[in-house]
């Protein structure tokens, strides 16, 4: 969060950054049939709502309150099944099924209370059901912690996802931060002079060795699909948790070196970069499987919430000639390897080194959003 004279600024203006924590838990009791009874209801309003076709989630609540209030369960699972609905009937596409398959539960702020680590929700009227989190210290630290406020739960059948939100204040950063995201590496450069490469490789690798694995079971399991089904579940989750922790450390690294220094953020918009590795492009298997499992996305995910939760001014920027041009005096270079020479000023440096640096250039002091406000652009 900016601190100290940065909140004077006639620049500086409120937000409310959202984070969601989660948590395992046990339970005192069975949620099978309220997860099933909430699935259903889900399921319900979502064939009311194509057959109705609401144009808002009031007017859901509204035409499907009676056909829910039938199961019995307290009213706010109605909303929050009808919150589910609608949100899955703006978004179907033609050749999607909008229904709902996996349990989960949604409680809205104002139906469940949580007592330290035990968090009570309602079934019906004046029927609760008690769940144990189990907390870590830091997860500790957010639920004790009084200038908080508590969101919506949700709840798995193994997890609770609790939704923390406060005020941070968005000031005028002192300066820039340039993020260049590679496959095996993230580049930054700040306005301060300082440069750094955060390796990456692990994560190519952690990747690389999944692939293996996943055509492994598809050899020795081709004649099983629901055993090779519960195998890729299983690795799947390995790799994800694997990929996530490397990234975390080197996304906590970057936002708290930009908080420290009271920096904003400046990342490249990447939507749409899948396209240069389609099948037909011209590319080998190998080649487009590598590319299409690299983790650009995550790692600019993570580097946005925490710093959104920090109070840092983010900006996305247009990656075009980022690598190409001189930071220097802007002039298109020439590439040996992983090197740049200018042919105009001389200068000779690493390719991704002066991508971050033309990336931290690029956003104007007048253009950083609201942490959560960028979002990802065409290349």
């Amino acid at each position: 969060m900016f601190t100290g004279g940065l909140n004077q600024h006639p620049e500086c203006r409120w937000v409310r950054p959202v984070k969601s924590i989660q948590f395992s838990y046990a339970s005192s009791a069975d949620l099978g049939s309220l997860f099933e009874d909430f699935r259903l209801m889900c399921n319900d309003a979502i064939r009311i709502a194509i057959d109705e076709k609401p144009k808002s989630r009031f007017r859901l609540i509204k035409e499907a309150y009676p056909r829910l209030k039938e199961y019995g369960l307290h009213t706010h699972y109605i909303l929050s099944a009808c919150e589910v609905a609608f949100a899955a009937y703006r978004n179907k596409d033609r050749k999607s099924d909008p229904y709902v398959r996996r349990v989960f539960l949604k409680v809205t702020s104002q139906s469940y209370r949580l007592d330290h680590i035990i968090l009570r929700i309602p079934t019906r009227p004046r029927d609760y059901i008690y769940l144990t989190l189990h907390a870590s210290d830091y997860h500790l630290s957010l639920i004790d912690d009084p200038t908080l406020k508590r969101g919506s739960v949700t709840i798995t059948d193994r997890t609770v996802s609790l939704a923390f939100s406060k005020e941070v204040t968005i000031g005028e950063p002192l300066g820039h931060i340039g993020i260049d995201v590679n496959e095996r590496n993230v580049t930054t450069s700040d306005t301060l002079g300082n440069t750094s490469v955060h390796d990456t490789s692990r994560v190519a690798e952690i990747k690389e060795r999944y692939r293996a694995v996943r055509a492994k079971i598809g050899e020795k399991t081709k004649q099983d699909q629901r055993i090779s089904q519960e195998l890729y579940v299983k690795y799947g989750k390995r790799e994800k948790n694997r990929t996530v922790q490397v990234l975390h450390c080197i996304s906590k690294e970057i936002v708290e070196r930009a908080k420290e220094n009271h920096l904003g953020i400046v990342m490249e918009r990447l939507k749409g970069i899948r396209r240069l590795y389609r099948r037909g492009n011209g590319q080998g298997a190998p080649y487009r499987g590598r590319m299409n499992s690299w983790t650009f996305h995550e790692i600019q995910r993570q580097i946005e919430y925490k710093a959104g939760w920090e109070g840092i001014p983010i900006t996305f920027v247009s990656p075009r000639h980022t690598s190409r041009n001189c930071s220097n005096c802007g002039t298109s270079q020439k590439f040996e390897g992983r090197t740049t020479i200018c042919p105009s000023c001389g200068k000779t440096e690493d390719r991704d080194v002066n991508a971050s640096k033309n990336i931290m250039m690029a956003a104007p002091t007048h253009a950083a959003q609201p942490p959560g406000g960028g979002g990802e652009g065409e290349p």
